[in-house]
């Protein structure tokens, strides 16, 4: 059927394809997880800088607060060493003054966000619209 050495190479050849197959799924497997957790980040990045942005420059309800809570502590999880120290820095300002400012957390989170999403980069300086308080129509 086969000469003595004919079945190396065809076993060579077999080696090397499945070799070849399972590197191709190793490196695919890797990347589908790496982009899952980016994935996965910037969803609640998102949400942290909307849940943070609503509660900005505003008298709070505790419903507010309580998300705001929630967004620090999703930063303190997902965020990124220059976003941690920044939401910790503003949550040492409240416990110490009662009050602080989210311009410069907002500013960091999102450039990181546009860039995650490689959007055009904007001004850093933020603009809040707030509506006061609306006449109830008669």
């Amino acid at each position: 059927m086969f000469e003595s050495g004919a079945w190396l190479p065809l076993l060579v050849t077999t080696a090397v394809a499945i070799a070849s197959w399972y590197a191709a799924h190793l490196l695919a497997s890797r990347r589908d997880r790496a982009n899952k957790r980016r994935e996965l980040l910037v969803t609640y990045l998102i949400e942290a800088y909307r849940r943070l942005e609503s509660g900005a420059n505003r008298q709070m309800t505790s419903e507010q607060a309580q998300a705001v809570e929630s967004a620090i502590a999703d930063i303190q999880l997902f965020g990124n060493t220059r976003q941690v120290e920044l939401v910790q820095a503003f949550a040492q300002e409240i416990a110490e003054m009662g009050d602080g400012s989210l311009d410069e957390l907002l500013v960091a989170l999102r450039a990181d966000l546009r860039r995650e999403l490689d959007l055009a980069e904007v001004p850093a300086r933020l603009r809040y619209l707030r509506f006061k308080r609306m006449a109830r129509p008669k």
